[in-house]
Order: structure tokens, then C-alpha cells, then sequence
């Protein structure tokens, strides 16, 4: 075998090697029922005098570079279609959102013992809102190895006939 087949051949196996290598990525939409799992906690209050709105903090680390949006679409979108790495990556059009913004975490420290608390975001939404809001966790660009990106369903934390049934538990890879 000649050297110039030898390096052909080396080229194209590390070219597959990478691109083996850095390949996982995965959608997981949180629910009541697997929040725990995936290191986040969601916390839903009621605003005091407006019975129709809510407070909502998701604490949780978000970190290696991943950034949170608080996606309001037009009508409800089913797990499937909870994926929006097209509009933030690319500023694409996507007919389901309404609006969206980046939100920024916090931290509190606890003022006896001076620990800092989990990080947390908090928004205040209508219930109404909630049925379609979705606290998305993704990077800000498409990345080589980014793991698991995250859809938070905020219609699963409504009580009653105003949210969505809790029974449902879906991630995909």
C-alpha cells in the first residue's frame, strides 16, 4: 500500500471517529414525573388577588454554556414539536410561537450561612398562557457534543382540567 492511500485511508477513519464520537444530543420535555431525574425542580404559585396568574420558578443549574427562554406560542404544541433550535439558532420562522425572550438566572444566598442557593428562573404568567409557555434550556448555537437540551411544559403544572394530563413522560434521542 502506497503512503498516499495510507494518509486516504487514516483521513477518512478519523473522519468517522469524530464524527461518531461527537454526536448525542437529545430532547427531554419535563414533566411533574421525571423533573428530578434531570436536576430541576418547578415551583407553581399562585399570584396573591389575580387567581388567573401564576408565579413560576424553575430552579436548576444550567451550565456549560446552555442558555433559558421562555418560548409562548400560539396555541398549545404537542412534545413533538417542542424542539425550537430552529428559531434560535437561526432566527428561522416558526408559525406555532407567538414570542419569546431570554431569561437570566438568579441566585440567592442564604443570609444565616451565606450558601448560595441553585440557580432559578422566575416568570409570571396567566394560566392562560401557561396552557402554551414552555421554559426552554438549549445552547444559544448548534455545538459538537451538546447532551440534553430541555423543553419544561408548563401546561403539566396547571391544576385541574386546566393542565395537561400528569400520566405522560417523553424524552427522545
Amino acid at each position: 500500500m502506497s503512503t498516499r492511500q495510507q494518509k486516504l485511508i487514516l483521513i477518512l477513519l478519523l473522519s468517522f471517529a469524530s464524527a461518531a464520537f461527537a454526536s448525542f444530543s437529545a430532547l427531554v420535555v419535563i414533566t411533574p414525573e421525571n423533573e428530578a431525574r434531570h436536576s430541576f425542580s418547578v415551583q407553581v404559585n399562585g399570584v396573591a388577588g389575580l387567581g388567573e396568574r401564576s408565579r413560576v420558578r424553575v430552579i436548576g443549574d444550567v451550565g456549560g454554556g446552555q442558555r433559558v427562554w421562555l418560548i409562548i406560542c400560539k396555541t398549545p404544541v404537542d412534545s413533538s414539536r417542542q424542539q425550537f433550535r430552529d428559531v434560535l439558532w437561526s432566527h428561522a420562522e416558526n408559525h406555532d410561537i407567538e414570542r419569546y425572550i431570554q431569561l437570566f438566572p438568579e441566585q440567592t444566598t442564604e443570609s444565616e450561612s451565606g450558601e448560595r442557593s441553585n440557580p432559578y428562573v422566575e416568570v409570571e404568567l396567566s394560566n392562560e398562557q401557561m396552557r402554551r409557555a414552555y421554559i426552554y434550556i438549549d445552547y444559544p448555537r448548534p455545538v459538537d457534543d451538546g447532551g440534553y437540551y430541555y423543553s419544561i411544559d408548563l401546561a403539566y403544572y396547571l391544576e385541574g382540567s386546566l393542565g395537561k394530563e400528569r400520566s405522560i413522560e417523553w424524552e427522545s434521542q
